[in-house]
């Protein structure tokens, strides 16, 4: 027979038991109601964002016409040049392009009716663009094509990853991420996906995993040794030999990598100020378009947020009012002719 004592002691661990149970229990109950009062919030407020946080950007390349005779998004322009015709050749990759952006919208356009109406002279502006063209390729454009179209000033637009080669890290992240989003699922992956509170949280943690990377990426491809970067440099050279050979003067803008906060906390501008060395050094006249998107929000300069973050036709509007001052600086303008 149980002793009184052990009874009571046996009653009260029971009670004690019982009583933990229940406040798990509450705090389980709790937690649960919590966090479906947050799903439903987060369903409310449409916060199913999209992948953000550096993915490679993602686009149709929507609105292409025109495409002239030699594969350029542009008009057809004249070669030899025409009389009274003034041009700008505009080198540079998809931001010259301008992919995801009417035509009459991208920099290249507007600088065309910026300078002619400024100036009060007909000016072209000749497209040699081609999305994920690099500095070395763009060298070799200008070299081979360029200078058929008689420029007045040619203008190059680097975007950080010209200095990019094959091997470079950021190249890799950009094909596992296509990679992985080609990837079927798994049943856990396929599981989360029924929740926007889950897809929110798994978001944000990636988007600031991807982030930290391509930061890390992009610094890496201005380091002094490599490879990539002293190609660049070497192209850089190149082009302002052939101009300075032509009397034609070299402009290089060197456009921010939308995405980040274009403030003091802009991850970038060692790197621009390494580009913008090196294009001095090759006698170009050098436009940092960044003083000219500081404290902007990134997410109104760009296409379409993280899923597209070409910039949209306000950047483009921006940049063309960056660089008419800049070719205008540059350029002699014509003598006026005299009235008979």
């Amino acid at each position: 027979m149980t002793p009184p004592h052990d009874r009571r002691s046996i009653y009260d661990g029971t009670v004690a038991v019982r009583a933990r149970l229940g406040e798990i229990a509450l705090l389980t109950g709790g937690l649960l109601v919590s966090l479906l009062l947050a799903e439903g919030l987060v369903r409310l407020q449409g916060g199913e964002e999209a992948d953000g946080g550096y993915a490679p950007v993602r686009t149709d390349r929507r609105e292409r016409r025109p495409v002239n005779s030699r594969g350029y998004r542009d008009l057809e322009r004249a070669i030899p040049k025409p009389d009274g015709v003034r041009r700008a050749v505009c080198l540079g990759d998809s931001f010259t392009w301008g992919v995801s952006v009417l035509f009459d919208d991208a920099w290249p356009q507007r600088i065309e009716r910026g300078l002619s109406r400024e100036r009060g002279e007909t000016w072209e502006a000749v497209v040699l663009a081609e999305p994920g063209l690099g500095a070395v390729q763009l060298a070799a454009r200008l070299e081979a094509e360029g200078f058929a179209y008689e420029p007045d000033v040619v203008v190059l637009a680097w975007v950080l990853n010209d200095s990019e080669d094959k091997d470079a890290a950021e190249a890799r992240r950009a094909a596992d991420w296509v990679e992985e989003a080609q990837r079927e699922p798994t049943v856990f992956e396929s599981f989360l996906a029924h929740s926007a509170l889950l897809r929110l949280v798994r978001t944000r943690i990636r988007a600031t995993a991807e982030n930290r990377e391509r930061v890390r990426n992009f610094r890496s491809m201005y380091e002094d040794d490599y490879a990539g970067w002293i190609a660049a440099r070497q192209a850089l050279r190149t082009m302002g030999g052939l101009c300075r050979s032509r009397g034609v003067p070299l402009v290089v803008a060197i456009f921010p990598l939308f995405g980040n906060p274009l403030d003091d906390d802009y991850p970038f501008a060692e790197e621009h100020a390494k580009v913008a060395g090196a294009a001095a050094e090759s006698g170009a006249k050098v436009v940092d378009l960044l003083p000219w998107y500081r404290g902007l929000r990134w997410e109104l300069l760009v296409v379409d947020g993280p899923r597209d973050e070409h910039p949209n036709e306000i950047a483009h509007r921006i940049a063309a009012q960056a660089l008419v001052r800049a070719i205008d600086e540059v350029v002699p303008r014509e003598p006026p002719v005299p009235e008979r």
